[in-house]
């Protein structure tokens, strides 16, 4: 259409506009529905034989899940599979709880009432839980609309954090700012060009421990990366302790990875199970302690994300689990420690109380090493991906 102001032009018409896009979307339906054979809820219609194929009763309904990306899809199937199996009750455990406002308690009441459930917010020292009891139906529709809320608020406050981060970092330099368009584009994890000796003695000290690696990514963040370097300058001017970093990992959930890459470690995507030594943010030196833990864990036959991290551990002291902040160096003394661990004689657990003492350096995909690629070709869901087991469209494959 022609929206030039020059002689002869046409005059812009509502009514033909309208027309136009409801042809085009008509026609693009059309086209749509001969190439992939979708029904009215966008779901592919087999024939016979493919659900024979796929050892699917005739009549059986199924989703069928496609890409490139097996932690999406992996991810996706878990969801899913959640989802429709929910009865009565159900609980959604995410430190996000703690950001809701007004506007999105609003809604929690709007969607009790309508749909007629119960929804109860329940929050203790180690956790934040939503509490959702109802018929199953309006239960999907409730948990659907929760999960969708708290993403939305996921990424209000990584952005907030991420303007913060690059205003910090702004002071006194030529950093600036980018708008929060171009932030959220950008692309933090990096697939090593060469398997490093470094990265294969650490995928070996992985499999040891029973976690059998899948794949590495490495995390490129300049930001995060000047902020750290800063910090690290001010904890080696104050401190005799050496070193004053070390090496250490974290088990984090797949749907918080792509945040700590972007921000850095927050407690709200880590929180352990057992926050004994003090209300901050955990790190492992030991992979069998994390391993173990996965181990522990119902969601075994799923995919594991460890981070490795160089964390500023400087001067540390016993923990304690009341600590907030890291105690002072003495009783009455200005200065202050810069963290806490289980063992000040052998730690193996350190908590920081700041995420700007952690620098994210790699993204470990992992499975306990017991778990044998699963062939879901004969399940409800189906993966379906472009790539075998173990090879991505980004990041190292290390076999």
């Amino acid at each position: 259409m022609d929206f030039s102001k020059g002689s002869g032009a046409a005059a812009y018409s509502e009514k033909s506009e309208l027309e136009t896009y409801n042809a085009f979307s008509a026609e693009m339906a059309r086209i749509k529905s001969q190439m992939w054979g979708f029904n009215n809820y966008g779901v592919p219609q087999w024939t016979r034989e493919e659900k024979r194929e796929n050892g699917l009763k005739t009549e059986s309904p199924a989703i069928r899940l496609r890409g490139c990306n097996i932690e999406k899809l992996e991810e996706a199937q878990t969801w899913i599979q959640r989802i429709l199996n929910l009865h009565d009750h159900h609980i959604i455990e995410n430190s996000h709880i703690f950001y809701l406002g007004k506007r999105e308690h609003d809604i929690l009441t709007q969607l009790q009432n309508n749909l007629r459930v119960s929804i109860s917010e329940i929050i203790s020292p180690e956790k934040v839980i939503l509490e959702i009891k109802g018929a199953q139906a309006n239960l999907i529709e409730v948990v659907m609309n929760i999960e969708h809320m708290l993403c939305e608020v996921q990424e209000e406050m990584a952005r907030k954090k991420e303007l913060a981060l690059w205003s910090w970092l702004g002071q006194g330099t030529d950093w600036q700012p980018k708008n929060q368009d171009e932030m959220k584009r950008t692309t933090f994890l990096k697939c090593p060009k060469l398997l490093s000796e470094e990265i294969q003695d650490q995928k070996k000290q992985f499999e040891s421990c029973g976690l059998r690696v899948i794949k590495v990514e490495e995390i490129d963040n300049a930001v995060l990366m000047a902020i750290f370097q800063r910090k690290k300058k001010m904890v080696e001017g104050r401190t005799h302790r050496k070193p004053v970093s070390h090496r250490l990992f974290q088990q984090v959930p797949y749907q918080f990875c792509e945040a700590v890459c972007r921000v850095g470690f927050q407690r709200m995507y880590s929180v352990p199970c057992d926050p004994k030594y003090g209300v901050g943010i955990y790190f492992t030196k030991n992979l069998k302690n994390l391993a173990y833990q996965v181990k522990k864990t119902p969601t075994t036959d799923e995919l594991i994300y460890v981070f490795e991290a160089e964390v500023l551990t400087g001067s540390f002291c016993q923990g304690h689990q009341l600590n907030i902040v890291p105690p002072p160096l003495s009783p009455g003394d200005r200065e202050s420690h810069d963290s806490v661990v289980d063992n000040v004689s052998s730690p193996e657990i350190f908590v920081i109380f700041s995420g700007t003492q952690a620098l994210p350096r790699y993204l470990w995909t992992c499975i306990p090493d017991r778990v044998q690629p699963q062939d879901d070709s004969a399940g409800l869901m189906m993966l379906s991906s472009q790539q075998p087991w173990g090879r991505f469209s980004s990041g190292s494959s290390v076999d």
